[in-house]
């Protein structure tokens, strides 16, 4: 009978060690993949971020451009030093969102 109870022990403890082993793997594994969506998400946010300054900084020049040819009949603004740093402006922000999306596709491809 004792026999009988030190086999079911054995058993137990056998269940309850590997229980414990492949819980900690799963539970590394759930942590991994939350930390991987949160990684991807706080791209995408960012990503969205900077599309909305994109957008306003494409209202300032068409403001700009329009009042300038309202006022002063402008059409050349070869040589306009504020229509150029805002031109600049929104050349940088697109190169830099081409940047995170790629971010986001290698993140993607890591799987």
């Amino acid at each position: 009978m004792s026999n009988l109870f030190d086999n079911l022990s054995d058993k137990i403890q056998h269940l309850s060690s590997r229980v414990a082993k492949d819980g900690k793997k799963y539970i590394k594994s759930a942590v991994s993949k939350g930390e991987e969506i949160g990684y991807k998400g706080k791209i995408k946010i960012e990503i969205e971020k900077l599309k909305w300054e994109l957008k306003q900084k494409y209202n300032k020049l068409g403001i700009y451009v329009s009042e300038k040819k309202i006022s002063k009949s402008i059409t050349d603004f070869s040589h306009d030093n504020e229509f150029l740093d805002i031109v600049n402006e929104i050349n940088k922000l697109k190169l830099f969102i081409e940047e995170r999306e790629g971010e986001k596709i290698k993140g993607n491809k890591i799987k």
